[in-house]
């Protein structure tokens, strides 16, 4: 699929981020979402993958915003570590399914 190993940079980038060992799991989330804004569902490569991402998207953005603040800080905000750990994990499961895609 063209454009796809653009999409995994971004989301290798993502990963990275999230590998990182300054800030909190949500910290380090917000940072992982910049990379992952920029991908959009049909730039995956089938519907599984494209639903995931769809998935982790809503996920980190379903809170209402207070203030000045974005849906992604105030769902941030609101997310608890193991909530946070669960999104974090399937970025990584995310990457690794579109890279095993791409080798194939």
């Amino acid at each position: 699929m063209p454009g796809s190993d653009l999409v995994l940079e971004k989301l290798s980038l993502a990963v990275r981020e999230l590998g990182s060992t300054t800030g909190r799991i949500q910290e380090r989330l917000a940072r992982a979402a910049t990379h992952l804004i920029q991908i959009e569902p049909q730039e995956l490569p089938d519907d599984d993958m494209r639903r995931m991402l769809a998935g982790i998207k809503d996920d980190l953005t379903f809170a209402e915003p207070e203030g000045q603040e974005d849906r992604l800080a105030a769902t941030l905000r609101n997310t608890d570590d193991a909530d946070a750990n669960a999104v974090a994990t399937r970025i990584v499961k995310l990457c690794r399914a579109l890279d095993r895609a791409l080798k194939t």
